[in-house]
């Protein structure tokens, strides 16, 4: 059991909830749900990149079960009208954001949100919307997966080759060329992917990503059912990595174009792969210039009422196999989960103050 499982055990234990100081119990703070795909494949037999997979659909019927019993959901909108009508923020308000724009966010998640009536944002990557083509992660993992090679050597990453005689070995390999693909500049990274499916002998078949991702008709009928979208670029470059030009294209012309068929203001942007290492601070001037009201980034936590950058809001990563009391605990005590330090410092003080007799 990793520490962050049994740090949720004992915060989900009766006696250390007691035990827990008031202060804590009473956190507050907004919290930002992220969420990529909602699936029920089997990760193991997935084609595409299994990482992406937030939670099952069962799974996440779960968690909006609870997050609709406990937090105040809110969307960007509902959010920016509490601050400029000075109201402040609700007490445990909560926003369900997912990224990317992959199609089972409306055919698995966004029943499920009306179930509950709750508001979600879906950023989208407008490139890919209505389209049949990869993801460049998807097809990383896709090429990977079905090389017949059982070792590759990629000169740019490393002198040794890469191990790819065990799905787990494949699994490796594929993290550590995203993980790479993510540290480069723009036109390193699609050198690479240009000849990524002749290095492995692999032809991706015509199609091979055919209903992966949202159609506008898909986007539109959401919207209409208490929806918002907001942007995450045309085609997911690292923002920090690309040029002046690019990067006023990819912010800019992504929000123009859901509004264009939308009919309403994109308030909310997402960096792509959004660590703060991959946006900087011309990124962000850039963002307020188009006029985004609100942007997250991939960094954990919960943002503050007056101490934190609207333009670089953190989030609460969901990933599909976290159980769903480590779910509770995120979300219950984000300051002392989401960190390893604090985490740490959880489990002894619980410890300590006998939370452990259960």
């Amino acid at each position: 059991m990793s520490k962050k499982e049994l740090a949720a055990l004992l915060l989900g234990n009766p006696l250390a909830a007691r035990l827990c100081s008031p202060a804590l119990r009473r956190s507050k703070g907004l919290r930002i749900l992220a969420y990529h795909r909602i699936l029920d494949d089997d990760p193991r037999s997935l084609a595409f990149d299994e990482a992406l997979i937030s939670a099952r659909t069962e799974t996440f019927r779960e968690q909006m079960k609870f997050v609709r019993r406990n937090f105040d959901v809110v969307s960007f909108e509902d959010l920016h009208r509490c601050e400029t009508e000075e109201k402040g923020w609700p007490r445990r308000a909560l926003i369900i954001t997912f990224d990317d724009g992959y199609r089972d966010n409306y055919i698995n998640a966004f029943p499920i949100l009306k179930e509950f009536h709750l508001p979600a944002t879906v950023f989208l990557t407008t490139g890919h919307i209505g389209s049949a083509r990869l993801f460049w992660w998807d097809r990383v993992a896709y090429l990977i997966k079905h090389t017949s090679r059982q070792s590759v050597i990629f000169a740019d990453l490393a002198e040794t080759a890469f191990d790819l005689s065990t799905a787990r070995a494949r699994r490796h390999t594929i993290e550590r060329v995203l993980w790479w693909l993510k540290q480069v500049q723009e036109e390193t990274r699609n050198r690479f992917l240009d000849a990524l499916a002749s290095e492995l002998d692999v032809e991706l078949p015509e199609g091979v990503a055919e209903g992966m991702h949202l159609s506008w008709d898909d986007v539109k009928e959401m919207a209409r059912s208490g929806i918002d979208f907001g942007s995450h670029t045309i085609s997911h470059p690292i923002l920090s990595h690309v040029g002046e030009s690019q990067l006023q294209s990819e912010i800019s012309e992504s929000k123009r174009i859901i509004e264009q068929h939308l009919g309403r203001e994109v308030m909310a942007f997402a960096y792509p792969a959004g660590r703060r290492t991959r946006f900087n601070d011309n990124v962000q001037s850039i963002v307020a210039r188009c006029g985004y009201r609100y942007a997250v980034s991939y960094d954990e936590g919960a943002a503050v009422e007056g101490a934190c950058d609207h333009l670089a809001l953190p989030r609460i990563h969901v990933e599909a196999d976290e159980s769903l009391r480590l779910f509770r605990a995120n979300l219950i005590f984000p300051k002392w989960m989401l960190s390893r330090s604090h985490t740490d410092s959880t489990l002894k003080e619980l410890a300590s103050a006998g939370a452990l007799l259960w």
